[in-house]
Order: structure tokens, then C-alpha cells, then sequence
């Protein structure tokens, strides 16, 4: 009699111990799934942040070649500023003045 009530208990433990290993595996599938779900969503969040970014480099990228494109021109009137060409046109054109013994023709 002794040897049925320990078969029972057995039995009623592999029972209880297979019901427990089957509900740990469920928490872990659903722990499991919750993460992977998490996961998928850091993922698109972070892909429409990435085309975000690029589409800003790209207006960037944009905006310096322009701007570069800029500077050249504005080198180039600088480098003419600098030049005695520039400097003897503004000086008859804007100050009026005149070389020495020099005469002075309107054509008005």
C-alpha cells in the first residue's frame, strides 16, 4: 500500500512538474514575443529617423554646394576689387579724381 500512495504521489508530481515546466515556457514565449515586438519598433523608429537624416544631409549637401558656388563668385569680385584696375575706375568713377595734368572730357 505504501508503495501506491508513493506511485501516486509520483505521478501526481511528474503531473504538477510538467504543468509548471509547460507554464514557464509559456511566460517565456510571451516574454520573448513582447521583446521581439519591442524590438520591431525601435527598429522602424529608427529606419524613418535614418531617412529623416538622410533627406536633411542630402538639403545639406545641397545648400553647401550652393553656397560654395557662391564664395568662388565672390572670390573672384574680391580679387577684382584688389586689382589697380578696379581701384583707378572707382577713384575717376565715384570720387571724380583725375591724374595729374590730366583733362577731363564729359561727353554730355
Amino acid at each position: 500500500m505504501v508503495d501506491k500512495e508513493r506511485t501516486k504521489r509520483s505521478g501526481a508530481h511528474k503531473q504538477t512538474s510538467a504543468q509548471t515546466n509547460r507554464t514557464v515556457i509559456k511566460i517565456v514565449v510571451a516574454a520573448l514575443s513582447v521583446f521581439l515586438l519591442l524590438l520591431i519598433i525601435a527598429l522602424i523608429i529608427n529606419l524613418v529617423k535614418l531617412g529623416a537624416v538622410n533627406s536633411r544631409k542630402k538639403a545639406l549637401e545641397n545648400q553647401n554646394a550652393q553656397l560654395a558656388q557662391i564664395i568662388e563668385k565672390n572670390d573672384g569680385m574680391i580679387d577684382y576689387c584688389a586689382s589697380s584696375e578696379f581701384v583707378e575706375n572707382y577713384a575717376r568713377e565715384m570720387l571724380d579724381m583725375v591724374y595729374r595734368g590730366e583733362i577731363v572730357v564729359d561727353s554730355e
